[in-house]
């Protein structure tokens, strides 16, 4: 980027990418890939893209994603359109955030296998692939505590701006969430964690068919905020243990989340399936209970979802430790060292992992609560019942007969520990013990954007510099996006050409007025003792 020139634009922050490729002046592009071609459009600052192009075929409830035949030819239609997203609950009953906001202009689905690529402008697609010459690919992961979220959305939408700039392809992927993506049983067997399965499919799909797009299969850069990052965690493990060949990415980059404690087995999911069961009105002795859940004649999506809202603190679907090989002793197994030797032999290169310093003041707002009563089985929708006690018994006891926003924070506080700041530390303790390449990243720097909604750098507000969105930056702010990411790079660099990380406790800091240091993490042994007590359990 020139020093004399900072880029920017006239789009409004809440423009979406659908819109302005229904535009009149919308150019079409074409992408040959081994499927077919599929036709996508420009939007207003040339960038080319395809949205929800499909990367694996439908398949009924609680399977798992298949890879598209060989012989797949995709529809011919345009692919410009914010066509779906997984079908998905309420936030809450009170959410009054408008739905393009939170998940931009498709519909729900109960299959949300697609691609949402973005091309730079100068790219010729329409060259012979023999001349081309391939870029960086960035593939993201929306986040959502795993329940919610799509490719689209207020957050995660306008990609243009950093393809064009940085002269990379970048890739959003649809997958499964909630009940959709997360309900596991033992009886009848039903193995979960499909919305990990579907972004490994997601990622092989890359593999395949980035270099029609002008990508490069072997430059692929993962990422993920929040619940993306922790599915992003997941994809590490399981590249480290079940990659027979190369991952389908040589770098990870974990935004604002990580994982705490290994995952429950399916039979601890089976009072979650039963309630739902319950709500619906079925007999969970019947041994065709699973194809009844599947049929959508007898079980409508709708019917499902609303069934979900109403089951309280059951309503939250997360990974189990399954007989198919997904998340099995992660917390040994990383401590081990046995991720470090793991992702070093699938190819992966190097992992990043950022956060920003306010998370709970996010995380005080996800599940209000009137009494003290309310705060383990809250944390029990995200962890074990055995870790969340513990989790709470690390804390001061609130003062008799707390007000409702005190024990909103004490649960903010533990929440944004235990989702971000312990396991966090935790990973690039255990990678960087290892030997393996790793940065740390903390955001103290807070965007005008924000500055609207409050005083706090809370959890996702570094997004829009990592995604240099010019809709939401300041000009100082595009420089010092600029300048974080440039410094990034440069570390990540560093530590691939073989020289060694930076202790776990140092971290790159982007300080409140937008300058970049290396300091000393002063709560890491705060967090690591922390972390220590839980393993007790």
């Amino acid at each position: 980027m020139s020093a004399l020139k900072i880029p920017s634009t006239t789009d409004s922050s809440d423009e979406f990418t659908g819109e302005q490729l229904a535009l009149p002046t919308s150019e079409r592009v074409t992408a040959t890939t081994k499927h077919g071609k599929v036709v996508g459009g420009r939007v207003r600052n040339g960038v080319q893209v395809f949205l929800n192009v499909p990367y694996a075929e439908d398949v009924p409830r609680w399977t798992d994603a298949k890879a598209l035949p060989a012989d797949y030819v995709y529809p011919s239609r345009e692919y410009t359109i914010d066509g779906k997203y997984c079908a998905q609950p309420r936030r809450s009953a009170d959410d009054q955030t408008p739905q393009r906001i939170k998940l931009g202009l498709g519909e729900p689905t109960d299959c949300p296998f697609f691609a949402d690529i973005f091309v730079p402008s100068r790219y010729d697609l329409s060259a012979p692939a023999s001349s081309r010459p391939l870029l960086p690919v960035k593939v993201f992961i929306h986040g959502g505590f795993l329940q919610f979220g799509s490719t689209s959305g207020f957050h995660h939408n306008q990609q243009q701006y950093r393809c064009e700039e940085y002269n990379e392809v970048r890739v959003l992927l649809g997958y499964r969430v909630s009940i959709l993506g997360f309900l596991a049983a033992a009886k009848p067997v039903i193995s979960g964690n499909y919305g990990f399965k579907d972004a490994w499919i997601g990622l092989q799909w890359v593999q395949d068919n980035i270099e029609a797009f002008g990508g490069d299969k072997n430059l692929v850069d993962l990422s993920g905020l929040s619940g993306g990052s922790h599915l992003v965690a997941q994809l590490l493990h399981h590249a480290a243990r079940h990659c027979e060949k190369k991952a389908p990415f040589r770098t990870a980059m974990l935004l604002s989340n990580a994982i705490l404690t290994n995952q429950p087995p399916p039979e601890v999911a089976q009072a979650q399936f039963e309630c739902i069961c319950l709500v619906l009105g079925l007999d969970t002795s019947r041994l065709d209970i699973l194809n009844v859940l599947q049929d959508a004649e007898k079980v409508s999506t709708p019917k499902l979802i609303e069934a979900v809202e109403n089951v309280g603190v059951m309503g939250t679907f997360r990974g189990v430790e399954a007989a198919d090989g997904w998340v099995h002793e992660i917390v040994e197994f990383q401590r081990s060292g046995g991720l470090a030797a793991g992702l070093r032999k699938a190819g992966v290169t190097s992992v990043v992992i950022s956060e920003v310093s306010e998370e709970w003041a996010f995380y005080q707002a996800v599940h209000p609560a009137k009494s003290v009563d309310e705060l383990v089985p809250n944390l029990a929708r995200y962890y074990p019942h055995a870790i969340a006690e513990k989790l709470v018994a690390l804390y001061p006891f609130l003062p008799e007969n707390p007000s409702p926003a005190a024990i909103d924070g004490l649960f903010g506080q533990i929440m944004a520990d235990g989702q971000v700041y312990i396991p966090s530390r935790q990973l690039a303790r255990d990678l960087v013990n290892a030997g393996f390449p790793t940065i740390r990243v903390q955001c103290r720097y807070l965007c005008d954007i924000w500055a609207k909604l409050g005083p706090y750098v809370q959890h996702g507000a570094d997004l829009y510099l990592y995604h240099f969105r010019l809709s939401t930056l300041l000009p100082a702010e595009v420089i010092i996006a600029t300048n974080l990411v440039k410094e990034i790079e440069t570390e990540r660099s560093r530590v691939e050409s073989g020289e060694p990380s930076k202790p776990a406790d140092m971290v790159l800091t982007l300080e409140g007025d937008g300058s970049l240091a290396w300091k000393r993490d002063a709560r890491y042994e705060e967090y690591m003792a922390k972390e220590a007590a839980i393993r007790t359990v």
